[in-house]
Order: C-alpha cells, then sequence, then structure tokens
C-alpha cells in the first residue's frame, strides 16, 4: 500500500511576510503511520518547500501511483486547496482513496461530503487514533468503504447516503504523550523559516493540545471540545533536546493555544529542565501564546522564561471594553491586558498584542477607542489587528448566520483580514476600510516607527524593520473595495 500525505500550494498571509511553516500535522500522522505499519510506502509532500504547482503536483501524483491520498486543512481560508488537492488525484486516478480532516471538515462534514464528492472520508476531530484504524481497515479489506461504520470518528457518504460515526474522546496526556516525534525527515526542514521572527532555522512544537476557555469565535477549543492535555515535561524537552540536536534547530514555535494550560508551576518546571540540559536563552529562541490571565499568574517566572529562551508572546487582548470582552466569552478585562503586557515587556519578553475588530455593535468610534487603547494604554511592542471572523462550528458562526450577518461563505476569505459581514452600524466594505486605517494608525506612526526601530529589544527593532520594507498597509489598501 502507498500513501501520499500532500500539503498543498497556497498563498501564505501576506501580514506574517517572507514564512513557510512545516506541515506538522502532516508530518505527525507521517510519524504514527511509520510506526503502525512500517511495511507501508509513506510519502510526504509539501509543495512550497518543494517549489510544486499545481502541474508539478499533479506529475507527482501520476509518479508515485499512491493508494490513498490525505490532505487535511486546520484553517478554514486553505480548504479549497485540500479539496483541489484530492480532486486532482481523483482525475488521475478515481480507485485513490481521498482523505481528509480539520476543524472546518469536522464542523461541516455533511455539507462538505455532499457538495465534495471527491473526498472519500472525513476524519473528523483528532486523528491520530483514527487513521490507525482506517489503514487497519484498508490493509484487511482493501480500498472500500464497506464496514466503515465501525471506525470511530469519521464521516462519509455510502450506498445509504451520509454516515457519521461516534466521535472519539480527546486525546488524554497519557495518549500525547507516546505519540512519536514528527517525521521531519520527510521534508526539506532547510527551507523552513520566518523572517519577520529569526534568522534561525525553524520548527514547530507541540507541548499540549486544546483549552478549556470557551472564546466565541475560537474554532480550536470547540474542536478540542474545551478539554486540554499535555505532555510532560521530561518529554517535551526530550523532543526540543531531539530537534536541537538531531535536526539543528535553535527556533522553536509552540503551537499550544494557551501555552503549558497558563500552569505556573507546569511552565517553571519546563524552563528549568530546559536551563539544567543547557538549552537556553544563549542558544535558541521560542515563541509561545499566553492568555492574559495566564500571564498575570506567571508573573514571578516570567524571567525565568526569557532566561530559558522564550523571547515572544503573543497576548490576544481582543478589546478594551468589558461588554466586547463579554460578547467573545473571553474571560479576562482590560486593564489585565495592559498589566500583562507591561509585564513582558519589563522582563524583555516581545509582547504582541492581538486585536479583533468588526464585533456586531462595532462602529467607527469604537474602533478608533480600541486603537488608541492598544496604542497609548496598552503600549505594546507590536500591534496585529485582525477582522472578526465566524468559522463554521463556533458559536459565533452560529449566531451571526443566523442573524443573516455573514454575506460571504468563501472560505478562501476567512483569514482574518477580509471582511465577511455585515455589521449592525458598518457593512463590510466599511470593515475592511476600517482594517486599513487601524494599520495606518499603528505603523504610519513617525514617532512609533521611531520608537520600534531603534528600540532596545532586538526582535522589536527586526519586527519595525521588517514591516516597513513589507509594506503591509499598501497590500490592506488593495483589498479595500473602491
Amino acid at each position: 500500500m502507498k500513501i501520499m500525505l500532500i500539503e498543498p500550494p497556497k498563498k501564505f498571509w501576506f501580514v506574517m511576510g517572507n514564512y513557510l511553516p512545516p506541515p506538522y500535522n502532516l508530518l505527525l500522522l507521517a510519524a504514527i503511520i511509520e510506526k503502525e505499519f512500517p511495511s507501508i510506502e509513506l510519502k510526504v509532500i509539501d509543495c512550497q518547500a518543494e517549489d510544486l504547482d499545481w502541474i508539478k503536483l499533479e506529475e507527482r501524483i501520476k509518479q508515485e501511483k499512491p493508494d490513498i491520498v490525505g490532505s487535511g486543512s486546520h484553517a478554514t481560508c486553505n480548504v479549497f486547496t485540500t479539496i483541489r488537492t484530492l480532486d486532482l488525484a481523483k482525475g488521475i486516478n478515481p480507485n485513490i482513496m481521498t482523505l481528509t480532516g480539520g476543524s472546518h471538515f469536522t464542523a461541516l462534514d455533511d455539507a462538505t461530503l455532499a457538495e465534495f464528492p471527491v473526498i472519500d472520508v472525513i476524519t473528523r476531530y483528532e486523528a491520530d487514533k483514527t487513521i490507525v484504524d482506517l489503514l487497519k481497515h484498508f490493509s484487511r479489506h482493501g480500498l472500500t468503504k464497506r464496514g466503515l461504520e465501525q471506525i470511530s470518528g469519521i464521516a462519509f457518504i455510502s450506498e445509504n447516503g451520509f454516515i457519521r460515526t461516534p466521535d472519539r474522546p480527546p486525546l488524554t496526556n497519557a495518549e500525547l504523550e507516546t505519540l512519536p516525534f514528527p517525521a521531519y525527515h520527510f521534508v526539506p526542514l532547510e527551507r523552513y523559516h520566518f523572517a519577520l521572527m529569526s534568522d534561525n532555522p525553524y520548527i514547530i512544537l507541540e507541548g499540549s493540545r486544546g483549552c478549556t476557555h470557551q472564546c466565541s469565535f475560537c474554532s480550536q477549543s470547540g474542536f478540542y471540545r474545551r478539554q486540554w492535555a499535555t505532555k510532560s515535561v521530561k518529554r517535551i524537552v526530550d523532543e526540543m533536546e531531539w530537534m536541537y540536536n538531531e535536526l539543528g534547530s535553535r527556533f522553536f514555535w509552540f503551537t499550544d493555544d494557551n501555552f503549558c494550560g497558563g500552569s505556573p508551576q507546569l511552565v517553571e518546571e519546563l524552563c528549568n529542565e530546559l536551563l539544567r540540559r543547557g538549552l537556553n536563552g544563549d542558544n535558541i529562541e521560542w515563541f509561545a501564546q499566553m492568555r492574559v490571565d495566564s500571564i498575570l499568574k506567571c508573573k514571578n517566572i516570567l524571567g525565568l522564561m526569557n532566561r530559558a529562551g522564550n523571547y515572544w508572546q503573543l497576548v490576544g487582548g481582543e478589546s478594551p471594553f468589558a461588554e466586547v470582552l463579554d460578547m467573545y466569552q473571553k474571560g479576562i478585562r482590560g486593564d489585565q491586558t495592559v498589566e500583562a503586557i507591561k509585564l513582558l515587556r519589563k522582563h524583555n519578553i516581545l509582547a504582541q498584542l492581538m486585536i479583533v475588530l468588526g464585533h456586531e455593535k462595532e462602529t467607527h468610534t469604537s474602533i478608533q477607542k480600541t486603537m488608541h487603547w492598544a496604542t497609548e494604554v496598552v503600549k505594546p511592542d507590536i500591534i496585529i489587528s485582525m477582522l472578526l471572523t465566524p468559522y463554521p462550528g463556533t458559536p459565533m458562526f452560529t449566531e451571526l448566520d443566523q442573524k443573516g450577518r455573514i454575506i460571504d461563505k468563501n472560505w478562501t476569505n476567512y483569514d482574518m483580514i477580509h471582511a465577511v459581514c455585515d455589521m449592525e452600524h458598518l457593512t463590510a466594505p466599511e470593515l475592511q476600510y476600517e482594517l486599513y486605517m487601524a494599520y495606518r494608525h499603528v505603523y504610519d506612526s513617525w514617532i512609533r516607527r521611531f520608537s520600534g526601530i531603534f528600540a532596545r529589544n532586538k526582535y522589536k527593532r527586526r519586527a519595525y524593520w521588517y514591516y516597513l520594507r513589507l509594506g503591509v498597509i499598501r497590500q490592506l489598501k488593495r483589498l479595500v473595495p473602491t
């Protein structure tokens, strides 16, 4: 049996600039398949890293002659590239079994399968255990859908119509602990980079999964069903040490939705273990994202985090207004964001603040007040503003869809920089203009430019020089309807 796991050709988010992330989810599935089925012939094709366009990808599939092609997408904006990949495979050989998964396909499994028959099977929620059962079935019975209803955690179209089997529970700590290291040997590791952040080799690391909070716009908390599971400190550092020694990695991006679940004890143990093994800010850099209230809980160990290599934190402050934060079900206050950012900067950790604009009651005045708060009160190192995007599977999507607010269901535009909703006071074109003006407010200010490019924090200096060269504001202006 021959399997191809494909990261398809796609355009990357210009707000992030020149970056190429490794296809972590596919590489983890590849490692699981290697471990459980050593006789299976397996390929991982990352079209970005290998400079493959659609024509070259088609040639590659014809050359490899796979029996199974898998391609998935957590990001809604990339689902059509996944579908196109599977359509390409079916066009070459209709007998190829096509698999996909991720948060979007989990939320809209029935509608997706009805609209796109090129998809044979959708793995719902986490696929780590489901892929093993699927491949066991195909090994025993051939590439057939008969009997698939006995496998938990999937959806497919059978002779009797749409079938969704019982969901699997989220992975536990113990199950996460025993997952193999991602199969980075399948891809050209030297190609992965994140120019905005670092010149060092770039790699993705999963310390934990899920989040117990209930932010109404977040697709990930729903995908992991508001459960949280973590690897042990030893396992996390073992993986980092392996990546450092065997893969030459020096820049680690933690995928955790809330780093270490916001546990000060776990963060402290992790940092102390890194230092004990000689991994620290002198030889590694790592990026993480934490909730505002989690940063405040960790305020006494932020210096330790920086010494252990944490140089950049992404912080979701979203809004200064209590009523908006309540609408988002964030469970934080604006003054907590101010304090958290101040603490990060005090300990030389670059503080990147995320702002969400375009809620249902948003006005021109409220956006102006939000941006003034962000630049003059919070004063983070970097501000990234996004438009509220109602992802399928979230409470926000359900609410706005029922109200008829969503005017655009071209999933390609669900990238947080395209306006897809008409809200009560601002239309989608008006919100698009407001996003452009929000970036001008931050990055067209000569005072902020000067303070950025001559900042004491070297990462802030790097970011401001990078954004000036990148021309993000010009690209955002092109999205404003004329």
